[in-house]
């Protein structure tokens, strides 16, 4: 009997920390990779053209500059940016810029500018990759910066909709 209650101890133990371990992968996934990479790179002030051709500023005052390189990593940003209700990024010294570099100028101008107009928020457009070339990136992740005065701090990869999710609502 004794041995029983032992051995029942130690499943139980080894399932708490199955668990334990469970919870923890989770919050990793979740929070997808995330990196420090290129601390104190400086970024050149820029100005790039919204989807609705007005100029959107990379200044000084930008603390947090969001980046995405993909359709996927567009979607997962607007997804939350308006989830969180967020329709003046600049209000919050945020910036969104979007490299759409490489996407076809046909579907850009006759089909992405257009869906992007009927956003509430301002995405700054990357039309030729020039401008943020050297930016450290994570491909196909949105990599999310924390600046000062242009001077990267942080560089933070989000490789799934949920980490993109839990990093902007922890930023908030």
């Amino acid at each position: 009997m004794l041995l029983h209650i032992v051995a029942f101890g130690k499943l139980l133990l080894i399932l708490e920390i199955r668990k334990m371990f469970k919870k923890w992968m989770l919050a990793f996934v979740l929070l997808g990779f995330t990196a420090v990479v290129q601390a104190e790179q400086k970024l050149n002030a820029t100005v790039f053209m919204d989807q609705w051709d007005q100029p959107q500023s990379l200044t000084p005052d930008v603390q947090w500059l969001i980046f995405s390189t993909t359709k996927d990593g567009g979607s997962w940003v607007k997804t939350q940016l308006e989830e969180m209700g967020i329709e003046n990024l600049q209000a919050k010294n945020w910036m969104y810029v979007a490299d759409i570099s490489q996407m076809p100028s046909l579907i850009t101008k006759f089909m992405a500018i257009p869906k992007m107009k009927n956003y509430k928020f301002s995405i700054a457009l990357e039309k030729e990759g020039e401008a943020t070339v050297d930016w450290p990136k994570q491909e196909d992740a949105v990599n999310i910066y924390k600046l000062n005065a242009l001077t990267i701090e942080e560089v933070h990869s989000l490789t799934s909709k949920e980490s993109v999710a839990t990093f902007l609502n922890s930023i908030k």
